[in-house]
């Protein structure tokens, strides 16, 4: 499967107009129904997530010359299965930032998640990640991340909740 697998980067404005439809499926679909009891979404937190403003403020992240906030379509073959959406500040610690990672629900639970991770962190390293931290939304989003090894910090974001982090060593 391995083999399979590859990534495309969006840069046209098409490829960016095809992310935020998928994208906002995903949130539609899978974070907000997702949440758990302890981790409620707010109006306001929808009203920010599907906002002119967020959407503008993370294209001018994907736009930007000093650490670039990259999309990426996962594809297995010729079909988009997901994408993912991170930073890698390598003008700072080298820390790689995970903003969304989403394998579509017909091609889930069938190891290509963790495949495409694993190529995926190759690439992260090669550019100068040195760890990379994100935030779980639900326990089998724990449940994923954690078995890649993954672990919670002490670290909490500004929702108050625990940052995930996995070392990288280049080896």
């Amino acid at each position: 499967m391995e083999n399979r697998i590859n990534f495309s980067y969006a840069k046209r404005k098409k490829d960016l107009y095809r992310f935020w439809e998928r994208r906002n499926e995903y949130f539609l679909n899978d974070i907000i129904p997702n949440r758990e009891a302890g981790d409620p979404i707010t109006k306001s937190d929808i009203d920010w997530f599907f906002s002119k403003e967020y959407k503008d403020h993370i294209m001018m992240l994907h736009k930007r010359k000093t650490d670039p906030l990259c999309i990426v379509f996962i594809n297995d073959g010729n079909i988009n299965i997901g994408f993912i959406v991170y930073v890698i500040y390598s003008s700072e610690d080298g820390k790689c930032f995970i903003l969304d990672y989403c394998i579509y629900p017909e091609y889930r639970s069938k190891g290509i998640g963790k495949t495409a991770f694993y190529l995926l962190q190759k690439d992260f390293i090669k550019k100068g990640a040195t760890y990379i931290d994100l935030n779980i939304s639900n326990s089998n989003n724990e449940k994923f991340w954690t078995s890649i090894g993954f672990a919670k910090t002490a670290i909490k974001d500004e929702r108050n909740k625990f940052i995930y982090r996995k070392m990288l060593s280049s080896e």
